[in-house]
Formats: C-alpha cells, structure tokens, sequence
C-alpha cells in the first residue's frame, strides 16, 4: 500500500465492520498468500458499478472471489459478473465462498486463459476489473476495450507495484517484466486520445479507462 503507517491507521479506524464472509476471506488469502484487491478497492468498485448501473460486470482473475463478491452484490436481480480465471484451484475455491451468499448465483466462473476465453464472450460490458498476471495487462485492456459498452468503464489494479513501477525496477515481489508491462501500459493509456486514463494512488494503484 502507498501510504505511511499513520494514514493507514487513520483510514482502518475510520473503516465499518467487516462482512464476516468477506472477512473469512480476507483471512484466507492472508494465510495462503493469495493475492486479492485491498479492501478499499473493492469498495471502489462496487461503488462505481453501482453508480453506473451496471448489469454485465467482466472480471479478469478473480482468484478466490473476494471482489466478484462484492460486485455481484451491488448488481440488480438480473445483473452478471463473468469472471475468468486461469487456475482451477482458485476457481474451486471462489466457488464453495460464493455459493455461502445469495450473490454469488449472479457470477459465472469461467476457467482458463484469459486471452483466449475473452474473445469467446457474446456480450458488452458496462465495467471490466483487471487484476491478473501483471505482464499480460497491455492485452487484457486491449481486449477489454473491444468487450466494453460506449462510456463503459476498465478498472485496473497494481499499476503502481510498491512504488516499483516509478523507479522502474522489479524486486523480490514484483518481477521486472510486471513492471516493465505497467510502465508500457501506463504510458500508452496515458498518451491514448481515444481514452480518459486516472492512476490513482490507492491501494498499489488503481488505474480507471474510459473511452471518450
């Protein structure tokens, strides 16, 4: 998290209680090191599903389905959240937590690659959260702008990598390839004038697309 020690006590203490499943799984993926989106952006994205309406929502990686979750509980009762994931041990295990909430009946998971499984989907989508293998990003926000509906948005996480992605240099966490691909990425879409592109520095950085 890019923050100092102080400001991320301040924002904890300001912080509701936590969902006890949400929590079980944040515990989860503590334990097993599973990487998942922070608490703040997940709340963002619910946020901004919300707010736009959505009612398709695609997910690239959803790990253990933390933020699949919390998307498909903002969504109308006919609202979707596809979600592809590439590991089917992830998969197994996002499914038995989202099988525990009514919500989770609004996602469909679908296994395997990403780059090929995202060219087999019929339909557009009102949002698009990235957050998988970090060297593929360049072609998942390619792909994800040819699924995405006019004005849809693309929600990108850890774009800032630590810090790392600044002095451009991987480490021990962030391989010098992930980086590499999020300064290529940051600069395309920041330089892009067919999309409006904010980083922000929440989280490990959270990137928003939209087309203009």
């Amino acid at each position: 998290m890019i923050l100092n020690s102080q400001v991320a006590a301040y924002l904890e203490r300001l912080s509701p209680p936590r969902d006890p499943l949400l929590a079980e799984m944040e515990a989860y993926a503590a334990e097993h090191n599973v990487p998942i989106a922070g608490a703040e952006t997940s709340a963002l994205l619910a946020m901004l599903a919300r707010g736009c309406d959505a009612h398709r929502v695609l997910e690239i990686g959803m790990a253990i389905g933390y933020t699949a979750l919390q998307l498909a509980r903002v969504l109308p009762a006919d609202g979707k959240v596809v979600s592809l994931e590439i590991d089917p041990n992830m998969a197994a295990i996002a499914r038995g937590f989202l099988k525990r909430d009514p919500a989770g009946r609004r996602v469909e998971v679908i296994r395997g690659d990403a780059k090929e499984t995202i060219v087999r989907l019929q339909e557009a989508f009102d949002l698009v959260f990235i957050d998988a293998d970090k060297a593929g990003y360049p072609v998942y926000v390619n792909l994800a702008l040819e699924s995405l509906r006019q004005h849809g948005l693309i929600v990108i996480d850890n774009l800032l990598m630590g810090g790392r992605v600044a002095a451009g240099k991987g480490d021990a966490h962030w391989s010098q390839r992930s980086v590499d691909a999020a300064v290529t990425l940051n600069r395309r879409l920041a330089e892009d004038p067919r999309v409006e592109f904010v980083l922000m520095p929440l989280g490990d950085g959270v990137g928003l697309v939209q087309a203009r």
